[in-house]
């Protein structure tokens, strides 16, 4: 694993205030993860590049996402569409950010999520671009779903598969790009046994690591009106196997989703039973509550199942279901009044460990390749295979946060301080590229 340099110089700025970066971001709102994406590169834009003008190239800022981000950032312009698209594709302010911007950043996500859209930039502009905190999960092209694996078994499946692996679409705006910064060692080990052959090719932590969006007094008032105190409570998140997107968009059944819902199926008595045993021994053992919460908006209901059918009638009192689905704001600004954050999902403890605030994560082998990133940034005492390891170990490592919270809270900060090395470390090179595509240095 390479490590960040501890004594880097100061990242590049561009010299002039007329650099811009177009962000092509903001994939989905129906999970706060990829809603958080954005407002986190765009903070580590801020922090970084701040004489940069940074445009956001959205795909989906609706449930009142887009006056979130403009709240915290209320200079930057919001565009969406496609390039040289027509009907409701057309977009003037976009060609016209497309005109003023000097690098499109790809932000990111679990694919090279705007690969179309990269593309048409590069051919359109002939200006350069990059990729920031990017998954290629080669296992997930198939289409085919599976029962996955624990995460070192699928590294070795990765790295037997064959040089030529890579779809030619992913392999032209990879080779084409400045630099490609991956969010987990494993598609970056993947990508080098491919050959391909960017500007710069290297690790960079998800996104949204740098997301610092706080909505403290909705996050007050729903703890007040359930009784929670600061400090006093941990934030469980559950998961399905696979993320029902036929159920959450409305749309009929395929043989993919089909399969994947019998999967979930057949392991959703088993997961929440092994993560109600895990809350359970905390109330009991910690005596204090837990709030059950969202990641993605199909969570609100398993979270109603988990209360309701998995946890004992003698905790459930001290059990808080949170009925609703919430915004990255709100739920950073309530992982950061937590004790610890115990997850099923992967971006409530990346929001967490932002907080500062301890996380155990329960990995499910369904999950893709992404998992990786949590050994990458050194969360392994906090990493546990659903499948693989007891709730008893599970329930240790959550009661010991509790026991020593001063050493768990010493263990996030040595964590985030590799996290904001590696940032400061890629940021800078983002500034570099910046700086060399402004037409006075082209």
């Amino acid at each position: 694993m390479p490590s960040p340099t501890q004594d880097s110089p100061l990242p590049l700025t561009p010299s002039g205030k007329d650099a811009c970066i177009l962000l092509r971001s903001s994939w989905q709102t129906v999970n706060i993860g990829d809603i958080g994406h954005s407002p986190g590169v765009l903070s580590l834009l801020e922090k970084h590049l701040p004489q940069a003008r940074v445009i956001l190239w959205a795909q989906n800022v609706d449930r009142g996402v887009r006056e979130m981000l403009l709240h915290r950032f209320p200079q930057m312009e919001i565009v969406q569409g496609r390039i040289g698209g027509s009907g409701e594709d057309a977009s003037e302010a976009l060609e016209r950010a497309v005109s003023e911007a000097d690098l499109l950043l790809h932000g990111s996500g679990p694919s090279i999520v705007a690969r179309d859209d990269v593309l048409a930039w590069s051919r359109a502009t002939g200006k350069p671009y990059g990729l920031y905190g990017i998954t290629i999960d080669p296992l997930m092209k198939s289409g085919e779903p599976d029962g996955g694996d624990l995460i070192e078994r699928q590294r070795e499946t990765v790295m037997a598969l064959p040089a030529d692996d890579l779809s030619p679409e992913d392999r032209e705006v990879l080779d084409g790009a400045r630099f490609v910064f991956c969010r987990d060692t494993m598609t970056l080990d993947y990508l080098r046994k491919q050959g391909v052959t960017p500007g710069q090719l290297a690790f960079a932590p998800d996104g949204a690591f740098g997301c610092d969006l706080r909505d403290d007094a909705s996050a007050d008032a729903f703890m007040g009106a359930h009784g929670l105190e600061a400090g006093r409570f941990i934030s469980v998140i559950p998961r399905l196997r696979y993320t029902p997107y036929h159920e959450i968009h409305n749309t009929p059944q395929t043989p993919v989703t089909k399969r994947r819902a019998e999967i979930s199926a057949r392991h959703i008595d088993a997961d929440m039973s092994k993560l109600a045993e895990v809350v359970t021994r905390w109330i009991d053992h910690a005596g204090l509550p837990a709030l059950i919460c969202p990641e993605m908006t199909y969570q609100v209901e398993l979270g109603r199942l988990l209360r309701d059918e998995y946890l004992p009638e003698r905790v459930r009192e001290r059990v808080v279901w949170r009925p609703d689905y919430w915004l990255p704001d709100e739920a950073c600004s309530t992982f950061a009044r937590s004790c610890a954050v115990l997850s099923m999902d992967n971006h409530s403890p990346i929001f967490a460990l932002a907080a500062g605030i301890p996380t155990v994560f329960m990995r499910q082998p369904t999950d893709t390749i992404k998992g990786q990133m949590w050994h990458d940034v050194g969360m392994d005492e906090w990493f546990f295979e659903i499948d693989a390891c007891p709730a008893d170990a599970i329930s240790a490592a959550l009661l010991r946060i509790a026991d020593r919270p001063d050493e768990a809270r010493e263990r996030v900060a040595k964590i985030m301080e590799r996290v904001h090395a590696w940032q400061r470390d890629t940021m800078a090179q983002v500034g570099a590229e910046l700086v060399a595509a402004q037409p006075s240095t082209r």
